[in-house]
């Protein structure tokens, strides 16, 4: 197993020079991999956009280590996310089930509810030692994002309305995490851990792209990309990248952990510069855009020779689980949204059964809207009067949305009527569920009115 405090106090070692990797040293003795399953190394990059990498077509030097993973592995070309901010989105990412049939919808304090099963928790009951650790803490253990894993490590920063108290800090005043210090407490874990073991990690370098003095950039990889479009943000995705690529190795130089899947991915994407018409939209959680919901999905396992290294067609973030557990030969549970697409990697396309249409959404905030992406165009309803963009919009695929200013549902009225059907049928069929609420994170003022239309 795990132990439980050894992870705490590495990463208070790591956080005095975050900046500076540890050696390896002598890996332990290892123990004997259970089976043939390979371990498991989720890495969520948050706030990460498919199109900033190389491997997605990128002309800048974003992301060699990333792409030099791809290159060895699959990359699925198209990813649609269901959410564009993190905690629904990861949350349907990690249990196969859509954000409204989790609940998930607004940030206050609603929770991954327990009757849904995790992947964690999956790998777990199936002889996985596991261990998480958020940078992010919209998926710290007050959510209930530590199903399944005999160690978790919270993000010990908090954003304000979080109400950090004691030891816990404050977004506004301090950095989070670095993945380099969150990677060297993995490797620390994995020297000591029974195998197969599971890792997941989610690393915020690009989400904090524009933090000013909390940045988690480091100098070298600032400089590289001062002065151009979206610096900031290349810059921290070009430091993620290296980091990513500076753990893998290591990792699987350890005994025991040279048979390893690593699934590198993105909750969501940003904004950035793309839609200069539009209220908000250059960060995320505020539009439903290819910038924010189109995400990497990559697999990598050393010696593993897939049929088929880029998979074209559509996929979505809600199929990886049943994915991975085709790949690991284990069994799906029933009942969830997501399919495996293992059959596109094996060279058997029409083994896989996906929808015509996929939906994204996002409600948080002042934000309500949904869309439905199809091959060519996506349909998106405003549900909010938002500034910029019509009440139902029509935009082509291949990015660069701006809102009305590009808005075909006025030249293509039959697709997007089309489309507006298929989305008041979904709707229908799939009802938002009612949210599981952390009464811990709510004042007594707001328990009250929600006891009073019946939430408890």
């Amino acid at each position: 197993m795990f132990a439980a405090g050894l992870l705490a106090g590495v990463l208070a070692a790591a956080g005095c020079a975050p900046s500076e990797p540890v050696p390896p040293g002598d890996a332990a003795e290892s123990n004997p991999v259970a089976g043939d399953r390979p371990n498991v190394v989720l890495i969520i990059v948050d706030t990460l956009r498919a199109d900033r990498l190389g491997c997605y077509g990128f002309p800048g030097q974003t992301s060699p280590e990333i792409d030099a993973l791809a290159a060895g592995g699959v990359r699925f070309d198209r990813v649609i996310a269901p959410a564009s901010w993190t905690r629904p989105s990861i949350g349907a990412l990690l249990t196969g089930h859509r954000p409204r049939t989790l609940g998930l919808y607004r940030e206050r304090a609603e929770i991954l509810a327990e009757r849904f099963t995790t992947l964690a928790e999956i790998l777990r009951d199936n002889g996985y030692t596991t261990a998480g650790m958020t940078a992010n803490p919209h998926i710290n253990s007050a959510y209930n994002f530590d199903q399944g894993f005999a160690t978790y490590l919270d993000s010990h920063v908090l954003f304000p309305f979080m109400n950090p108290a004691g030891e816990q800090k404050n977004y506004n005043k301090s950095p989070l995490r670095s993945a380099r210090q969150l990677f060297t407490g993995a490797l620390e874990l994995a020297r000591e851990a029974a195998r197969p073991g599971y890792l997941q990690i989610n690393i915020m370098e690009v989400h904090e792209y524009n933090r000013g003095a909390n940045t988690l950039t480091r100098g070298e990889f600032r400089e590289a990309f001062r002065g151009t479009a979206n610096g900031d943000y290349h810059a921290a995705l070009r430091q993620a990248s290296h980091d990513i690529g500076e753990f893998v190795s290591r990792l699987t130089a350890l005994p025991g952990w040279e048979d390893t899947l690593f699934v590198i991915t993105s909750d969501h994407g940003e904004g950035l510069d793309d839609h200069p018409g539009v209220l908000r939209a250059q960060f995320h959680g505020f539009v439903l855009y290819e910038s924010q919901v189109a995400v990497p999905l990559i697999l990598y396992r050393p010696g593993w020779q897939p049929a088929n290294r880029v998979v074209r067609r559509p996929v979505r973030l809600v199929d990886l689980v049943p994915t991975l557990l085709d790949h690991l030969g284990i069994a799906v549970p029933g009942g969830i949204t997501g399919r495996s697409l293992l059959p596109l990697i094996d060279g058997a396309p029409s083994g896989v059964e996906l929808p015509p249409y996929f939906i994204t959404e996002s409600r948080w905030r002042d934000v309500n809207k949904i869309a439905v992406y199809g091959d060519d165009w996506k349909y998106i309803d405003n549900r909010d009067n938002w500034v910029g963009v019509n009440p139902q919009e029509l935009q082509p695929r291949g990015g660069g949305e701006n809102g009305a200013w590009t808005d075909r549902i006025g030249e293509q009225q039959v697709i997007a009527a089309a489309m507006r059907a298929w989305l008041a049928a979904w709707e229908k069929a799939n009802p938002p569920a009612r949210p599981t609420l952390n009464r811990d994170a709510l004042s007594p003022e707001e328990e009250d009115q929600l006891e009073s239309i019946g939430y408890f």
